[in-house]
């Protein structure tokens, strides 16, 4: 895999001008960003990630000073800071340290260490060409046996108004933040080449205008050969869109197609891509053992909605997932429903969130990230791409983020799961039994001027896993992040 990623970065090295993102492991920056947008400050679309910094940055440089209320300015400052540093022309490196008693077996938004001990290096910038991250990490006693990751490299061009790039992203579908029911940080990155819209403006004809600052992007990478159809393609595509500053809408699509002994002509990918996938659809019908079935499927829509009142009450939002098709619309859903709110105390912005997630089929059990044709499921080397806690499970969670001004930075998450509830097997990738359990988690982060010191602590009243990744019921870890 780290070989595919190595050609695909040189086969980029194009000699037009290209801007980096922000990814999914700072929780901090995210929810100053959640707090400028649901103030207005922020116009752009923000659901997925990875997050163009241009459209940013652009919103933060057009705000009237003036009117960003006292509150939120060490927010808008928080971002203005790093935005610039981020698309300086200057390169940076930095060298990681993370280690705990266990590995990570659960991952939420802002999560960045996956074994139990890692240690990452990387050089990254722009230049008048492209824009790169090159990471490497070496992992103590991985899960999957690989030591040595190329995870969250990429290198990026830009055509016109596209961002196209080529790396191991981790990627995020929708406003969650306990998890995403389609796409979220919870596997390690796939391999892809992508193509994303870099600024959102709206369109400029009156019969699209409506649609307000829109964005799209679009993925296509290759899974692990140690799965039921080797090499599989994993695709996806999001659209996102504001109709009002008030509400984001996300149109979500992913796909399994392809690998060894399946069919990858164009027909079959065209009758993928319009939704035409079930037997009753194809021309013909299938063929005796299904060969010519195109792939397995999941959609869905979610939506961000600042409630409507002249004061900020908060945010509600949610998403809907379904894993199979009927007339060409989304069926067999999961649900995913959030409320998020925005305030600052004792020197403090903080952003709260309460979230439920049901990935247990409304149609039957241990069918969500299940396919009869590829029978490793909806998942990469071992685990779920979609949900954290994988299918047929219910979870309740309470999230505070908070940034002090002075620097230092909190998280708290408590949450009680009901995992795998029906008790079946089903290829869950953490229990094989239902078990039900309560988890808090702690972090905090402080900057030093050798670097960024952090320290955090987990406990679930219940030992989860039943496959023997992770034996204790507590988890504690520290890291460390300096610049070279």
């Amino acid at each position: 895999m780290n070989k595919i990623l190595l050609i695909i970065f040189i086969s980029l090295l194009q000699t037009v001008q290209a801007e980096p993102w922000l990814d999914t492991r700072d929780p901090w920056l995210r929810a100053d960003i959640e707090a400028l947008s649901a103030n207005g400050i922020i116009n752009t679309p923000i659901t997925t990630w990875p997050l163009p910094w241009a459209r940013i940055l652009k919103d933060i440089d057009n705000a009237q000073i003036d009117q960003v209320p006292a509150e939120l300015m060490p927010s808008l400052m928080r971002v203005k800071r790093k935005g610039r540093i981020e698309t300086s022309k200057k390169t940076r490196s930095e060298l990681a340290l993370r280690a705990g008693n266990e590995g990570k077996i659960l991952r939420h938004f802002g999560d960045s260490r996956r074994e139990q001990a890692e240690i990452s290096t990387r050089n990254t910038g722009m230049s008048k060409s492209f824009a790169w991250n090159i990471e490497v990490t070496k992992a103590h006693d991985p899960f999957n046996g690989e030591e040595d990751r190329l995870d969250n490299s990429y290198v990026a061009a830009i055509w016109g108004n596209w961002i196209v790039s080529a790396g191991a992203q981790e990627r995020w579908y929708g406003p969650g933040w306990d998890s995403s029911l389609i796409l979220s940080n919870n596997a390690r990155p796939v391999p892809s080449l992508s193509i994303q819209r870099n600024y959102a403006d709206p369109f400029e004809s009156e019969w699209l205008s409506w649609i307000g600052p829109w964005s799209v992007s679009a993925f296509a990478g290759q899974l692990e050969s140690d799965r039921f159809i080797p090499h599989a393609k994993l695709l996806g595509m999001s659209v996102t869109f504001k109709p009002f500053d008030s509400l984001e809408i996300g149109l979500r699509r992913t796909a399994q197609w392809g690998g060894e002994g399946r069919p990858e002509s164009l027909s079959n990918f065209w009758d993928l891509l319009i939704g035409r996938d079930n037997c009753d659809e194809l021309e013909g019908g299938c063929s005796a053992d299904r060969s010519n079935e195109p792939g397995n499927q999941l959609a869905g829509v979610d939506f961000n909605w600042r409630l409507p009142a002249k004061m900020y009450y908060g945010t509600v939002y949610g998403q809907f997932i379904g894993e199979d098709e009927a007339g060409y619309a989304p069926s067999r859903k999961v649900y995913q429903f959030g409320y998020m709110t925005n305030f600052q105390l004792s020197g403090m912005m903080i952003t709260s969130y309460l979230e439920y997630a049901d990935t247990e089929n409304e149609f039957r059990p241990n069918l969500t990230y299940n396919n009869y044709i590829y029978r490793s499921g909806y998942r990469t080397e071992g685990r779920s791409i979609g949900s954290t806690y994988d299918n047929d499970s219910q979870s309740t969670s309470i999230g505070m983020i908070a940034s002090h001004k002075n620097g230092d930075r909190y998280k708290v998450r408590l949450v009680k799961v009901d995992m795998n509830s029906d008790g079946g097997d089903g290829n869950h990738t953490i229990n094989n039994q239902s078990v039900s359990f309560k988890q808090i988690e702690l972090e905090y982060q402080h900057p030093t001027k050798y670097g960024i010191l952090g320290v955090d602590f987990d406990y679930k009243d219940k030992s989860i896993d039943s496959f023997g990744y992770q034996d204790n019921r507590y988890n504690i870890a520290v890291n460390w992040t300096m610049e070279l």
